[in-house]
């Protein structure tokens, strides 16, 4: 006997096994299953069973089917996603009207079928089902939605991290905007857990964002300028710059692989240069900061210090600064000079105001500024309370600008 499932439709399954088939016509596709708990995301990487990891807790895959032996999948697995992406050895550059995958469901001697409307928005990679426990039972759903960021993409929105061992899929499927070729993150996912453990969630969070925004496999050097003017007490306080700090370390290990954020503290003045690494951060603004005075806001110091630091570094890949503040600065004129001049530099200004929004029209206005070579600074406001944004609101809101700097800068001759 044969049902159809039409999208967001559902039905039992017999316990024992159950097999799902993936087919598309006019072009060869891939095929995996992700094992998620109940916070929707992996509970570790071997929970994404491909090609080179074909079999786990009672889900198998073979060729373009993924059987599942419901009776021995572990109780912490909560639902089993079932992909299809496209090959990337084939012919079709994505998903189509005429090409969208369908999926058909033996269980126990009844079959399903299931074809999702066609993705039309350049769809890569798409779940077409996924089964799921309900009621001390199983259950099916059709599902049918897609990702344009390729299995890497969709992965790493389960909380899967593409590794550097070759344990993984090839996350050039992204479009990726690295100018390396490299298709992984700069630190691996066992590095960090080894050397900082506290920031395995910042590292694989910011990874998705890397990943939706096209830019995994880009290297570049992390900077972070951090405000130190008498207004700022509060955030060094409650943790908010501290966990700031830890942001741009979970980046920067996806983008630069020494594992180091040069870090400057700036008020009318450059106040200290240092470092954060994932070996020394656990409160280190704190420790830093409470030797410093507080002082005014000025911009064009610490600029100018990133400046020379980044050309003293002889370094070949670009740098992606995150600057800090929580108001406008007494050196309006000269930032705007110094933004302008540096705008022929493969350096990219994301500048992140906290407070008021009254208290940063200036800051607002560098988004903006013209008679740039081009355009390198992107800002967002984090508001009264910074520490209340999701990291996955954060690193998104970082990734805002900075993937179409990439490629006007390169078209510019900027980056080389």
């Amino acid at each position: 006997m044969t049902n159809t499932l039409a999208k967001g439709g559902n039905a039992p399954l017999l316990a024992g096994n159950c097999k799902v088939t993936l087919t598309a016509r006019q072009t060869d596709i891939d095929v995996c299953a992700v094992l998620l708990s109940r916070d929707g995301k992996v509970r570790s990487d071997d929970d994404l069973v491909f090609y080179n990891h074909s079999a786990q807790d009672g889900v198998v895959l073979g060729g373009q089917s993924v059987s599942a032996d419901l009776s021995v999948v572990p109780g912490a697995v909560d639902r089993i996603v079932i992909v299809a992406s496209i090959d990337p050895q084939g012919p079709a550059a994505c998903f189509n009207a005429d090409n969208t995958p369908q999926a058909v469901i033996d269980s126990g001697g009844v079959q399903l079928t299931f074809s999702p409307p066609p993705f039309v928005h350049r769809e890569t990679a798409a779940v077409l089902v996924e089964l799921y426990r309900r009621a001390g039972g199983w259950k099916v759903r059709a599902v049918g939605q897609g990702w344009d960021t390729g299995l890497a993409g969709l992965a790493t929105d389960f909380g899967v991290v593409v590794d550097d061992d070759g344990s993984a899929p090839d996350a050039a499927a992204t479009g990726s905007s690295g100018s390396s070729g490299a298709s992984m993150p700069a630190i691996s996912l066992e590095k960090v857990q080894r050397s900082a453990p506290g920031l395995v969630d910042l590292y694989k969070a910011a990874h998705v964002s890397l990943a939706k925004n096209r830019v995994v496999g880009q290297r570049a050097a992390v900077y972070l300028v951090l405000d130190h003017s008498g207004s700022m007490g509060g955030f060094y306080d409650d943790g908010t710059v501290q966990h700031l700090a830890e942001q741009a370390l979970g980046l920067s290990a996806n983008l630069d692989d020494d594992g180091t954020v040069p870090l400057v503290f700036f008020s009318h003045e450059v106040d200290l240069i240092t470092d954060i690494s994932l070996g020394n951060y656990q409160g280190r603004v704190d420790r830093l900061h409470k030797a410093l005075d507080w002082g005014g806001t000025c911009y064009a110091p610490a600029m100018q210090a990133v400046i020379d630091h980044f050309r003293a570094s002889g370094s070949s890949d670009p740098a992606f600064v995150i600057f800090q503040t929580d108001g406008d600065p007494f050196d309006r004129r000269e930032t705007r000079e110094l933004l302008r001049q540096a705008s022929s530099l493969p350096i990219f200004w994301q500048f992140v105001g906290f407070g008021l929004s009254r208290d940063l029209r200036f800051l607002r206005s560098l988004d903006t500024l013209g008679d740039r070579t081009i355009d390198n600074a992107g800002y967002f406001g984090a508001g009264q309370h910074p520490r209340r944004r999701s990291d996955a609101d954060l690193y998104d809101r970082l990734m805002k600008e900075f993937p179409d700097w990439l490629v006007t800068a390169r078209a510019a001759g900027v980056i080389r």
